[in-house]
């Protein structure tokens, strides 16, 4: 009796030193902990761009002011997880603060000139605007024409639009494009009682052959210069 009490806590002792891989003996499988799966978040890469003032090459004064306002109801209409704009009268805020808006009328100044990009002026836009790209817009042609007698036929209105955009940190063009338009008012039917117009055809009635609207003309024609923005 003694002599098993005595070896009972050695074979005891033996049994947890025993190697797990020892054969014979197996372990007991350990619990695994949940798969987590986290989703990727979505590689999103939003385009900052800064509208450069606009260059005016017309002779009507207020051209470039209404094209400011086409502009900014035009880009609202962009996708705004692939594009932002940064507005011609945002941009001339920011770097008059800086002192630094005679390097934006370089810039626009040089591709008016030539269509090439003044790479010493546009140098450091990038931190001053916050933006990854600089777009400049000419306005080549804005004329608007009434026709005041029969014989002239139709009022008009004829504006023209160049686009180019421009990398600042590559200098390098990423898009450009040109668009323009002469749109025609309805045709007077001089047989229509309604419009009035005297022995010479000269048209009496107010209002009539109007021109169409420049800021639906310009409207329509930056919204189609966007369709494929920037791609030509």
């Amino acid at each position: 009796m003694i002599r098993n009490r005595l070896c009972l806590p050695a074979l005891l002792a033996a049994l947890f030193l025993i190697p797990l891989s020892a054969p014979g003996v197996s372990a007991a499988p350990a619990a695994k902990e949940p798969e987590i799966k986290l989703d990727a978040p979505p590689i999103s890469k939003v385009l900052r761009i800064a509208v450069l003032p606009l260059v005016n090459a017309t002779a009507e004064i207020d051209a470039d002011k209404i094209m400011g306002d086409v502009l900014q109801e035009r880009f609202a209409e962009t996708d705004h997880d692939k594009f932002t704009f940064l507005l011609p009268s945002d941009v001339e805020r920011v770097l008059s603060d800086a002192n630094a808006l005679d390097r934006a009328f370089q810039v626009t100044d040089r591709w008016s000139k030539n269509g090439g990009l003044d790479t010493t002026a546009v140098r450091g836009l990038d931190s001053l605007l916050v933006a990854d790209a600089v777009l400049c817009i000419k306005i080549t042609e804005w004329e608007t024409k009434r026709a005041h007698n029969v014989s002239e036929g139709q009022s008009s209105t004829t504006i023209g639009l160049h686009f180019a955009l421009f990398g600042i940190r590559d200098k390098k063009k990423m898009w450009t494009k040109e668009v323009r338009e002469q749109r025609l008012a309805r045709e007077i039917d001089v047989t229509n009682s309604s419009v009035g117009y005297d022995e010479t055809g000269r048209i009496q009635t107010p209002g009539a052959n109007e021109p169409p609207r420049v800021e639906a003309v310009a409207s329509d024609l930056v919204r189609e210069a966007l369709k494929k923005f920037p791609n030509k």
